[in-house]
């Protein structure tokens, strides 16, 4: 199974890329191949992106599934030392 986490929508490399060459070679190599959708225009897709863009841009706390809350919306000098791991 492959997603294409990356990309939002089918696009050449998405086409060519995955549904071409990452096909073939797991078919060359005995292995099965399935390619998970992108969401493109699904209306739940545009309404979420929606949701967040409203939420970011009206001053309010920002909303949070999980435990861990929401993330900031820039990475801080402290934040790049610890994805560096320094």
């Amino acid at each position: 199974m492959i997603s294409p986490i990356g990309f939002v929508s089918d696009h050449l490399e998405v086409l060519w890329d995955l549904d071409n060459e990452a096909k073939d070679t797991a078919y060359k190599l005995g292995l099965g191949f399935a390619r998970a959708a992108t969401p493109g225009v699904d209306r739940r897709f545009v309404e979420m992106v929606r949701e967040l863009v409203l939420e970011r841009t009206s001053g309010s706390e920002p909303r949070a599934l999980g435990t861990f809350g929401a993330g900031p919306d820039a990475c801080t000098e402290s934040c790049t030392v610890a994805l560096l791991g320094r």
